[in-house]
């Protein structure tokens, strides 16, 4: 099947906007962190991408000379759930950028389970993904660069709807876990200039949703828009939070779900 895109998004931002930037995207291997990543190196930023699966971050790097970028995106594969390798990852990034004013917490996952049966394990295999990997990589990337610099733009992708989704209570607690986090550091960091958001997404036809084995035009047809969302679309608002056009948006979690988190089970036809 084929994985929608919607490059008319993107084409609000200028390319050059972000030249000068030095970006980290992790799960930067295929659907939303992919397109983040390729914008970001449209826009002229230095762009390194980390996730477990080598071959996926090479295709991103590829897409990228493909488009023929200024900067090459630089591939670094990294489990982030572990500390050690986030601290070996930040080495090499650092060593090659020289430092990281940008940075996109996008790896995540989860499985679809009723709470009663997730067992501790589980619960904490999706919160240390979803939750610890991104408190941790967000305060090292700080200290070691964003806080000496006095400048940063970090943005986190939750997911909606946040009144609750059968099956998924380990993500949304991790999720909601972030957004909270979010709030606290743009508190806790303004006085460095490093400014923090949260986007959540509703449902994104990507590759790994198609893994659920759901019908993409009945579920696009239950969003009050018509459609599901691209991964392009969520990556443009990316873009705008980290161009110098979201710099007075610091701690806030901004809903673009195409109206999914206002429906309502009833229908007046």
């Amino acid at each position: 099947m084929t994985i929608p895109t919607n490059p008319a998004a993107l084409a609000s931002l200028a390319d050059g906007s972000l030249n000068g930037r030095s970006a980290l995207v992790t799960g930067g291997g295929s659907g939303i962190g992919r397109a983040t990543a390729l914008l970001l190196a449209r826009l002229g930023a230095k762009v390194a991408v980390t996730g477990r699966r080598e071959a996926e971050l090479a295709q991103t790097a590829e897409l990228a000379e493909t488009a023929g970028y200024e900067h090459p995106i630089l591939c670094v594969p990294c489990d982030v759930r572990e500390p050690e390798n986030v601290d070996g990852l930040l080495d090499t990034v650092l060593a090659r950028q020289e430092f990281i004013d940008v940075l996109v917490n996008n790896a995540g996952g989860q499985f679809l389970a009723p709470a009663e049966s997730i067992t501790y394990n589980g619960f904490r295999a999706v919160t240390r993904l979803n939750l610890d990997a991104t408190w941790y990589v967000t305060t090292q990337v700080a200290s070691r660069s964003m806080i000496p610099r006095k400048y940063g733009k970090i943005v986190s992708i939750t997911m909606t709807p946040r009144r609750g989704i059968p099956g998924m209570s380990h993500s949304s607690a991790a999720r909601a876990g972030v957004e909270s986090l979010t709030r606290m550091l743009a508190v806790e960091w303004g006085q460095y200039g490093i400014r923090l958001a949260s986007i959540a997404p509703g449902i994104v036809h990507t590759q790994a949703w198609e893994r659920y084995g759901l019908d993409p035009e009945q579920m696009g047809q239950a969003m009050p828009v018509g459609r599901l969302q691209a991964a392009d679309d969520v990556a443009a608002l990316a873009g705008f939070l980290i161009s110098p056009g979201g710099d007075y948006i610091s701690g806030a979690t901004i809903v673009a779900d195409g109206g999914f988190e206002n429906t309502y089970p009833l229908s007046m036809s």
